[in-house]
């Protein structure tokens, strides 16, 4: 067999296992270097986004004029999963997303022919900009501030930004960067005197706002570009454009009518740190780019741009997400040498020194060969994948430590050590094959998982299966050679490991045996007793008695509040609310105990803006009675102050403005899936119904015990004011659209012109002064009729007034509010929410009282996604396993004793969460599977020690009874380094660290429960299929029909 020879050549070939060894270690370190560090892995994105502005049209008109024709021209194309729109005051965000694995060049074409077919689109409105949304992740936050202009810090940041991406950064995006405005304010009255309208206006600073090419001018020694320019780029030079002029030769000026200013647009979002302007630059990093790498690139720079800058221009990097990076693998480093020291250690107490540490030596090799593959198909080293190399710590020491066992048990029964070595390989490698591939079989199904979490995790079974190859090539090829010289040079025993292997040969010969003696005899009572202690297990879950939490990660140092005043309130509340926030969190910080800075690293108050934790409200929302205050608290493992115990203190500082309608207190998750712990969508009402059952919800929600940041995203707008023409009005010769035009212009501004200028667009807006808005001043505006005729608007329409909504989403077609809330994991779950919503019959009460169809969104819905994908997983997993085993054994009931303790790692699984406090997860439910693997691995290789017994001639009791003494010490050697492998994370106290102990309680309980049900309960599940195959052969033997001497068939007596 070729696979044999293979393995006599290594382990008899002087040089070749450690040039092999050699070549694992190169090729591991270039990998190393190739391996991008990062917070999540990369995924793809298979969205569209449209952005679509109409300045001055409220949500309603946005979204029955631009939405709804849409949406109807995307029915029609391919591949599209879900279509999301948002409408707001002016504008509206639609996002297109396709099914996983889609065509996402062909899908943007599509997209934008989609759009240019809608030909009812207003005029006014802007053309829509289509775009292909990109995954990108945050490096880090730079914030500037300082006593200066406004226009002075933007060309700070402007510096900043561009020589950053000049230096490999992949995007920034800013905020606080208000776009400036030339506005042109010209009196109803002069307008009316002059026979002028704002937007003959601003049809004369088009025309004579130029620039143009004009051709080339060609000479014999040099050539000219010819160009025309007259565009006006400042106030002044606005001012000096020609208005009117007379036969006599006298000229009307623009600055002889009108008022001419820049000034920020109406909206815009502004932040501020203490008392001064500031701006923020979100950095961020595309597939490829390492996060830590990038991130000494951005401090290095801004090191640079520092020491030239001002000294009162403050600098500052706050939510550095490659710090988190670097946390979480020295972390790792920290916890895995200790982790492998403690190996070592139970490693050299049964095997000895040389054997030990070839063995241990193997985990870095094994580690580090992984790593080359990873690279070489573009792996990174993140969460995840730092997860899976945690889990093949047990793969490898449990294939190292099957054949350094076997081989120091044939050289401890005289066997030469070289001949030792050499038949542990061939005997071992049969059966380490075949729990190697029932252990890629249950993983490799986890690709099946799609959508979000699905790119998330798919990391984990292509680690695993460099980390299960790279195991088997040092295992076989590697290990060989140096146990051939470990036991070749092993010298005489020291006297402690004499006694200690005598006693270990008592304790197997005469306490283990008597043991599983008792339990073959009471075989049904012991396999009775193990499946009770399964269904107890399975009733602490159903029973409430331990939660399972999805995703659970650790607190982030972000901490936000949330305020909304009543839509229309003046911007100048909002700043006032944002100071109170900035104020009352720093007396929280003092009632606390800590002195200032201690606790708040940074503080940053926006205006106009709030932040997307809250609901589904994207990151462009903007109004003036919106702001949000930023805290970034010390890293949380030099404080013992926790988040919640901060919002609460700061809660009790804080003084609500009037008027305020919303103040939201919250912290950030650090990763996971999008969405909050809990949305519940509500759809198919009429707008008023469906705020009312929005309310309805959000008060129940809010009186559960552990559900903080309650909101939903149907805000209350501001009172808009209806125009519907009169006949009157008609009769002038006005139309609806005429007026509206001129009714926008009077306050939104007629746009006459776009100028490019620095870093930006400036917008020249022809309009009314100021003091024109307002109920009067709009019930004192003059129109003009396309005839000519010119009337008060009061003559020409009637006036209505309505509340209506400033933001209105849709799904599908559909119109959904959604209820979003945050869950405080140390009081309750989702899970647990959700059912009692289900239990008190509150989802009953509000389809019938509302009329509403209700969904779970959010993480719920990706849970409940992802559970699926996990159940088709598993049952493909364990279909695969059985596949594997039946052809190692080449029998069908085999297979079924071995699988039979996957569901017993669950008994220590459960029993671990509950000792240390932690609720399920996914990654517990990934770490059983870890878990199976190394159960199923043991059993493969028990089964295999009896029936070779069996097939020596033994009977079934005996050979029962010696495979699991032959396997009792390896069997305890792989739980036991295993379990100290990992109890370094266990026991660890940061908080990076709470992301992977679910893994480690699972392996660390699961393992520990390992011996009892590999070593007792299998051979008992075999002893019982060897009673059911007697029993069925005797009554096969029964059944046939007896034959008499006379050669008529008798019936068998009873």
């Amino acid at each position: 067999m070729a696979a044999n020879r293979m393995l006599v050549f290594f382990a008899r070939h002087k040089v070749a296992g450690n040039l092999l060894m050699a070549l694992m270690i190169l090729f591991g370190l270039l990998g190393l270097t190739q391996l991008n560090r990062q917070l999540m892995p990369d995924f793809t994105l298979e969205q569209i986004q449209i952005d679509i502005t109409w300045p001055g049209a409220s949500t309603q008109d946005i979204e029955s004029n631009v939405i709804e024709p849409m949406e109807r021209e995307f029915m029609l194309l391919d591949n599209l999963d879900r279509v999301y729109a948002t409408s707001f005051e002016g504008r509206a965000v639609v996002q297109l997303d396709f099914d996983y694995g889609s065509n996402m060049a062909k899908a943007l074409t599509d997209v934008q022919s989609a759009v240019a077919r809608v030909a009812t689109f207003p005029q006014e409105m802007e053309r829509p900009i289509v775009r292909l949304l990109t995954p990108t992740e945050v490096i880090c936050n730079i914030e500037i501030s300082g006593p200066f202009t406004e226009s002075a810090l933007k060309a700070y940041a402007w510096e900043i930004r561009n020589a950053l991406l000049q230096r490999g950064v992949s995007s920034i995006r800013m905020s606080g960067l208000r776009k400036s405005e030339l506005r042109v304010e010209v009196p109803a009255e002069t307008l009316r005197r002059l026979d002028l309208t704002l937007e003959d206006i601003a049809q004369r600073i088009a025309r004579s706002s130029l620039d143009l090419p004009g051709g080339t001018l060609d000479t014999d020694r040099i050539s000219r570009q010819i160009r025309s320019e007259r565009r006006a780029r400042t106030a002044a030079e606005l001012g000096e454009l020609e208005v009117l002029s007379n036969e006599s030769g006298e000229r009307l000026q623009l600055k002889d009518i009108a008022r001419i200013h820049e000034t920020a647009a109406d909206g815009e979002v502004a932040r501020k740190v203490g008392e001064h302007a500031s701006i923020n630059m979100n950095v961020r990093r595309s597939r490829g780019v390492d996060s830590m790498l990038a991130q000494q690139g951005v401090e290095s720079y801004l090191d640079e741009f520092r020491a030239t800058a001002p000294a009162s221009l403050k600098v500052e990097l706050f939510d550095v997400f490659a710090d988190q990076v670097t946390q979480r693998v020295n972390m790792l480093l920290v916890n895995g040498a200790g982790g492998l020291l403690l190996v070592l250690a139970v490693l050299y107490i049964f095997l000895g020194g040389r054997p030990a540490f070839w063995v241990a030596i193997g985990i870095p090799i094994s580690f580090l060969a992984a790593m080359a593959g990873m690279a070489a198909i573009g792996l990174s080293l993140n969460m995840i994948s730092m997860f899976a190399l945690i889990m093949g710590i047990g793969i490898i020491v449990d294939d190292a430590i099957v054949v350094s066992e076997h081989a120091g048990t044939l050289y401890n029964a005289g066997v030469p050590g070289g001949e030792a070595a050499e038949r542990a390989a061939r005997v071992m490698f049969p059966p380490v094959l075949a729990a190697s591939l029932t252990t890629l079989a249950a993983f490799l199904p986890i690709l099946l998982v799609q959508e979000e979490v699905g790119s998330v995790v798919k990391e984990l079974p292509l680690t695993l299966g460099f980390v299960i190859a790279a195991s088997l090539v040092e295992c076989f090829l590697v290990l060989p050679m140096h146990l051939r010289t470990a036991l070749t040079k092993q010298g005489k025993p020291a006297p402690w490991r004499i006694r200690f292997d005598e006693g270990f040969a008592r304790f197997r010969r005469g306490a283990f045996s008597r043991l599983l003696k008792t339990a073959l005899r009471q075989r049904y009572a012991s396999v009775t007793t193990a499946i009770c202690l399964f269904l107890l297990s399975i009733t602490m879950m159903t029973t409430g008695r331990l939660g399972f939490d999805f995703f659970p990660a650790p607190e982030s140092d972000l901490v936000f509040a949330n305020f909304s005043f009543t839509p229309g309130a003046p911007r100048r509340e909002s700043e006032v609310m944002v100071a109170e926030l900035g104020r009352s969190s720093r007396a929280a910080e003092r009632s606390l105990g800590y002195a200032p800075g201690d606790l708040i690293a940074f503080g940053v108050g926006s205006v106009a803006t709030r932040d997307p934790g809250v609901g589904n409200a994207p990151l462009e929302v903007s109004a003036d009675h919106l702001g949000v205050y930023t805290l970034e608290l010390a890293p949380g493992d030099t404080r013992e102050v926790r988040n919640e115990a901060f919002i609460e203190a700061w809660k009790r500082e804080v003084t609500r403005s009037p008027g305020v309608e919303k103040l939201i207190f919250f912290s950030r998750q650090v990763a996971g899936p999008p969405g909050n712990d809990v949305e519940l969508s509500l759809s198919g009402a009429s707008l008023e119904d469906m705020k009312a059952a929005a309310v309805y919800a959000a008060g129940w929600l809010s009186a559960v015990p552990g559900v903080d940041s309650v909101d939903d995203d149907l805000p209350r707008g501001k009172q808009e004011v209806l125009l519907e023409i009169t006949p009157a009005g008609e009769a002038m010769g006005f139309s609806a659209a005429e007026v509206a035009r001129q009714v926008r212009n009077a306050y939104e501004g007629a746009l006459a012109d776009r100028v490019p200028r620095d870093e930006e667009e400036l917008r020249v807006l022809v309009k009314l002064p100021e003091a024109g808005p307002g109920e009067a001043g709009l019930r004192s505006l003059y129109l003009r009729s396309r005839s000519g005729v010119e009337a008060p608007l009061t003559e020409v329409v009637d006036l209505r007034q309505r509340v209506g909504f400033s933001q209105i989403r849709r799904t599908d077609g559909v119109r959904q509010v959604t209820v979003s809330a945050d869950i405080n994991p140390t009081m309750t779950t989702s899970g647990q929410v959700i059912r009692a919503m289900q239990e008190q019959g509150v989802m009953r009460t509000i389809r019938e009282r509302y009329g509403v169809a209700i969904n779970f969104l959010g993480r719920a819905e990706q849970q409940q996604m992802a559970l699926e994908d996990f159940q088709m997983a598993a049952m493909v997993a364990l279909g695969s396993i059985y596949i594997v085993l039946a052809w190692v054994f080449a029998r069908y009931a085999m297979p079924l004793v071995v699988m039979s303790v996957i569901p017993f790692g669950l008994v220590g699984a459960i029993l671990g969460h509950l000792a240390f406090g932690f609720n399920l997860s996914m990654f517990s439910l990934v770490a059983l599977l870890g878990l199976a693997g190394v159960l199923v691995n043991d059993s493969i290789i028990l089964v295999s020690a009896v029936q070779r017994h069996r097939d020596e001639g033994e009977s079934m009791m005996d050979a029962l009874v010696h495979g699991a003494q032959e396997r009792l010490r390896p069997v305890l050697m792989t739980s036991m380094t295993t379990i100290v492998g990992v109890t370094p994370i266990l026991f660890e106290g940061s908080l990076q660290a709470q992301l992977v102990q679910p893994l480690a309680i699972t392996l660390v309980f699961g393992l520990a429960l390992a011996p009892p049900l590999v070593l007792v309960y299998v051979p008992c599940v075999m002893a019982i299929g060897g009673d059911l195959s007697r029993r069925s052969r005797a009554r096969r033997t029964r059944r046939q029909p007896r034959v008499s001497l006379g050669g008529r068939a008798s019936s068998p007596s009873t």
